[in-house]
């Protein structure tokens, strides 16, 4: 009877004002903040294990799928999971992702063939997108808005930490205990998670549920927008196939041309739905063809397929063409997450004392072109580890701009939308920059394979070594197939094929870092009152003083937050104290 009463919940709440113990709201905040990490950590640590896994399922024509498939899900669910929050309780849904999570992580450490691996990353994907929203949206309901503040800040700092350390961290398990031990890490401390979240939410514990949890389930089903979702997976699945389907059967060949055909229709019907439908979609019209979200959600994905692509063949330029180990691949990778972050940092200090950011932007998104283009201007076949300190100047040139221009992504909205809206264009501005990393990595690994079969095959080797090279064999090797030994020119040959297929690789990197360039030029010229716009609401009636506390960076390696007093008054919105960072 006793353990009875222990394992219910307590009290119904659509919120988290409910006094809560405080071994109880520490259990909370630890099992989010590792949640998060693992979700964070997942999405890099596979970079410098790259060329180790294409080697042993010699799946070079996947390479693209590794990091897709795990983004793909993030982009295309996110509404749908927000959603089901609002209308479950907290507790099932998180736990159920969370679930996922390390179901797809068993797969991935289990995986004997590029398919299952890949098969892996997607469910895992499925179970971040929950373990994400969830995170940010348990600690949004957290009481007291200072705390608040700072509990989100905290998040975002966790999630963007995770991003900048999982290749050091990948590198160091590749190189000396194999990188299936990449997916092994994490079922230990997802357990960890579903303890401190089982414990927290029974045991009489604050049974949280979303606002609208009282609607008949019927009414629940219908109010999501399955039409939606499901036609943006129609439009973004056939168009990654089609891809694939074109690097392994030709581009003209049946699958590739039905694929691409497929995502064409479903993406005019996506649009004709979105148009026609009168109840509550997937994005909103109002908000989408508002020119400050438009601008920097081209901005942003076009900059994020960018550095998709840069992430994606880094481990190459420093394994494949220059020998390095995972585990010093990893450390040098770190430059372009590093600088970012810090870049963000700073340069949202310098915002704070100017009075427009689009020079800020354009000079930002300009270092990002150049850097792009030094990168593809790279001479090839250079083995020498005396080229490694100019790739990092790269990386710090291509990371230092884009945090330059990053924090347009909530200055230009901001200025024309409401709060609610805010939240809705940040969102939208989030999944393009995921769907940018999943499609662009798709087409540069397509151009970077079907460029290596043409140089490796004009080398003078036997078939069989031939296929294999292509199929992905590390030209670094030591030893050849079968234990031969390769003849150092022709390792040499090996490497040169590799560069001139990087290189290739990176044109697409080069036209989103333009394009980016050119959403820039088309943001809208916002003056800043002290340092940042506000659309404030004003009450005619009431006056008094207001505290309010914006998020405004969480990629990363650091969170950034405007926190700033509002004197209302019954003609105007000033601005009472100067902006305070947390980070």
């Amino acid at each position: 009877m006793q353990l009875k009463r222990l394992l219910r919940k307590g009290p119904i709440t659509k919120d988290l004002e409910v006094p809560l113990e405080w071994w109880r709201k520490a259990l909370i905040t630890f099992a989010l903040g590792l949640a998060g990490f693992l979700v964070g950590l997942d999405q890099t640590i596979i970079e410098p294990a790259l060329p180790t896994i294409v080697a042993q399922f010699q799946s070079v024509h996947d390479i693209g799928s590794y990091t897709s498939a795990y983004l793909l899900p993030q982009c295309v669910l996110q509404p749908l999971c927000n959603k089901l929050y609002s209308m479950f309780a907290f507790s099932t849904v998180y736990i159920s992702s969370t679930v996922l999570f390390g179901a797809g992580c068993l797969v991935s450490a289990t995986s004997q063939s590029s398919p299952a691996f890949i098969g892996g990353r997607a469910l895992s994907g499925i179970g971040a997108v929950g373990l994400s929203i969830g995170g940010f949206r348990m600690l949004a309901l957290m009481p007291e808005t200072k705390g608040q503040n700072i509990s989100m800040g905290a998040f975002s700092l966790i999630l963007g930490s995770s991003i900048v350390v999982g290749p050091i961290i990948g590198g160091a398990i590749t190189d000396s205990i194999g990188w299936h031990w990449i997916f092994w890490i994490n079922l230990p401390f997802l357990g960890l998670t579903l303890v401190c979240i089982l414990v927290a939410t029974f045991f009489e514990g604050p049974d949280l549920r979303g606002e609208n949890y009282k609607l008949p389930l019927r009414e629940k089903l219908t109010s999501l927008d399955w039409l939606g979702t499901a036609l943006l997976i129609l439009t973004l699945v056939p168009l990654i196939l089609g891809i694939e389907f074109g690097q392994t059967d030709g581009w003209n060949s049946a699958k590739s041309i039905v694929m691409f055909a497929v995502g064409v229709l479903s993406l005019g019907l996506l649009i004709y739905q979105q148009k026609t439908t009168k109840r509550e979609v997937i994005f909103d019209p109002k908000v989408i063809l508002n020119r400050s979200v438009w601008t920097t959600g081209g901005l942003f994905f076009s900059a994020l397929s960018s550095v998709a692509v840069l992430v994606m063949f880094l481990p190459f330029l420093f394994q494949q063409e220059r020998g390095l180990s995972a585990r010093n691949s990893g450390f040098l990778t770190f430059a372009l997450a590093g600088t970012l972050a810090i870049g963000t940092f700073i340069f949202s200090i310098v915002s704070t004392l100017v009075r427009y950011f689009n020079p800020l932007a354009l000079i930002g998104t300009a270092m990002f072109l150049v850097a792009n283009a030094l990168f593809f201007a790279l001479s090839t076949g250079s083995t020498s580890t005396s080229t490694i300190p100019p790739i990092v100047g790269f990386e710090v040139l291509a990371g230092a701009g884009l945090g330059m221009a990053w924090l347009a992504e909530i200055i230009y909205p901001r200025a024309e939308l409401g709060k609610h809206q805010l939240a809705t264009s940040l969102g939208y501005t989030r999944m393009m920059q995921q769907i940018g990393g999943a499609v662009s990595v798709q087409v540069a690994a397509a151009i970077f394979t079907s460029k290596l079969t043409s140089e490796i095959e004009a080398l003078p080797f036997p078939r069989d070594v031939l296929i294999a090279l292509v199929q992905g064999a590390a030209p670094g090797a030591s030893a050849g197939l079968d234990g031969q030994q390769l003849p150092e020119d022709a390792k040499k040959a090996v490497a040169l094929a590799y560069g001139k297929a990087i290189r290739v690789g990176l044109i697409p990197a080069v036209v989103f870092a333009a394009i980016s360039f050119l959403f820039a030029m088309a943001l809208p010229w916002t003056r800043l009152k002290g340092g940042i716009t506000d659309r404030g609401e004003v009450d005619p009636i009431n006056s008094g003083t207001e505290e309010l506390g914006t998020p405004v960076f969480n990629s990363g390696s650091l969170s950034v937050n405007y926190k700033a007093s509002f004197t209302r008054g019954p003609a105007c919105l000033c601005l009472g104290q100067p902006i305070s960072w947390q980070t």
